[in-house]
């Protein structure tokens, strides 16, 4: 390998994501990652609001072109499942959201039933990154875009916030953590405190939003995600049990 720089960030689809709770921007289009428009469009929603990650994603990106080094943002949207390092094996929503819902006693949704997301589990995301590490330590940047061009999706299915609460109070209630199946709809205000630490913006984009990507760029360099929207329905147990470990 060169020594050439090279900078990957894991961002989120929540850059591009809606918000239709407080109806501050409506957005019917879906993204591709061949897209040349993505990085104008990032620039534009930030110049409208604000987003610490959109932000941060930017600056990767500005600051790499200055300094002739090649950026990478992978931009997964909800990523599920357990993984298998040392550490954290849990990832971040379905999580939260049980947390909540242990607490409270009854799941609570912030999203409009038909609300329209999506997701990937987290050892097909990372299978990404290995691909995308190994072309880079090989020198095999054919078809690698960077900087401005150098955005990546990873969705592999989409699903409803009202198939998200589902999910999660059945499987709740299967291992004990609730003793209710039915949902309990809320307000942002509510779901923000119960979430995201009262960061209001934070949890619609992420909690009550809708987004709809291609990851056409990721799947043309050879990413090849094996799990479905079967994996993504089934996953809600496993990590119920595992919450529910964390508990005591």
């Amino acid at each position: 390998m060169s020594d050439r720089r090279y900078k990957t960030k894991t961002s989120g689809t929540s850059n591009l994501a809606d918000q239709p709770i407080t109806n501050a921007y409506h957005e019917p289009r879906t993204f591709t990652d061949t897209s040349p428009d993505l990085y104008p469009y990032l620039q534009h929603r930030n110049s409208l609001t604000s987003y610490a990650q959109r932000t941060a994603d930017l600056a990767v990106i500005d600051t790499g072109l200055a300094h002739d080094v090649r950026t990478y943002i992978i931009m997964p949207p909800t990523i599920y499942g357990t993984g298998t390092g040392f550490f954290n094996r849990l990832t971040i929503q379905a999580p939260t959201v049980m947390r909540s819902a242990i607490r409270n006693g009854q799941v609570l949704q912030l999203g409009a039933d038909d609300g329209d997301v999506e997701c990937v589990h987290v050892q097909d995301l990372a299978d990404l990154y290995i691909l995308m590490a190994g072309r880079v330590a090989r020198g095999d940047l054919e078809g690698m875009a960077n900087g401005v061009r150098g955005i990546y999706f990873a969705s592999t299915a989409r699903y409803t916030w009202k198939e998200f609460a589902d999910g999660i109070a059945n499987a709740l209630f299967e291992v004990g953590g609730i003793k209710t199946k039915e949902i309990k709809k809320v307000g942002l205000e509510e779901a923000a405190g119960e979430w995201t630490g009262g960061y209001k913006l934070l949890c619609e984009l992420n909690f009550g939003s809708n987004f709809r990507t291609r990851p056409d760029t990721s799947r043309s360099l050879g990413w090849q995600p094996s799990r479905t929207k079967a994996d993504f329905d089934n996953h809600y147990l496993e990590t119920a049990k595992m919450v529910m470990e964390t508990q005591k």
